[in-house]
């Protein structure tokens, strides 16, 4: 039976928010809630920073008292965390929201850590990986792979590509890149959590390196990219 550690924030954050609901709806025993708290962090600013506005309503301890989930405030890479996965005697990681685990933190999962990433992997992976699609003309995709001791170069799950429209803005990838995320971990939840079979993955052949986060030179010149890589997709790819 899968035991799942659920690595979030310790603040109101959408991803988690949902997350907790889909894990809860689907009757997945979810044996505790890490939440890191806010950091700041050495990297690009966004150029386009627009947004679909989506409504937070719960932090993160409160939907865990409603579902009955433990909840711990702890810094993923700790003490702390190694006692809270022994303790549970979790068997399985799921990431609503963190930054890059430790492999210290990874190796305790018998079956993992499951990451949702927005790009194609290899291709798109680390930070920015929609950015780096457009950049790149890649089509969008969502990723659902295991983690390992690289950035995005764990085992795939899932790929699927992210359908585009033609009057679609960057916030409507963005938002539609979200609602995938979602519909991936029903997934999980579906084929392999519910049912506890095993998770079923393939290897990564072509990795090199992770991509940085993107400088504001190039953001600039994915936004005027944008509306051609966005032609380019719909109609050739």
């Amino acid at each position: 039976m899968y035991r799942v550690v659920l690595f979030g924030y310790n603040f109101k954050h959408k991803k988690s928010e949902d997350f907790l609901h889909i894990l809860s709806k689907n009757s997945v025993k979810v044996v505790a809630f890490i939440g890191a708290n806010s950091v700041k962090i050495n990297r690009n600013e966004k150029i386009y920073n627009k947004n679909i506005p989506r409504l937070i309503i719960y932090h993160p301890k409160q939907l865990c008292d409603k579902y009955q989930i433990p909840f711990f405030e702890s810094v993923h890479n700790s003490k702390t965390t190694r006692k809270i996965i022994e303790d549970t005697k979790a068997n399985l990681g799921i990431i609503s929201g963190a930054r890059i685990i430790s492999n210290d933190i990874i190796d305790m999962f018998k079956y993992g850590i499951i990451n949702f990433h927005p790009g194609q992997i290899p291709l798109a992976s680390g930070l920015d990986g929609f950015f780096w699609s457009i950049y790149k003309g890649i089509s969008p995709y969502v990723t659902t792979h295991l983690i390992d001791k690289k950035i995005d170069a764990g085992e795939i799950i899932f790929s699927e590509k992210v359908p585009l429209k033609i009057d679609d803005r960057i916030e409507d990838i963005r938002h539609r890149i979200s609602l995938i995320e979602n519909n991936e971990l029903e997934k999980i939840c579906d084929k392999f959590l519910l049912k506890n079979k095993k998770i079923k993955s393939k290897p990564i052949s072509d990795y090199i390196s992770a991509n940085r986060s993107m400088g504001p030179n190039k953001q600039r010149e994915v936004l005027k990219k944008f509306e051609e890589w966005k032609r380019n997709i719909i109609y050739y790819k």
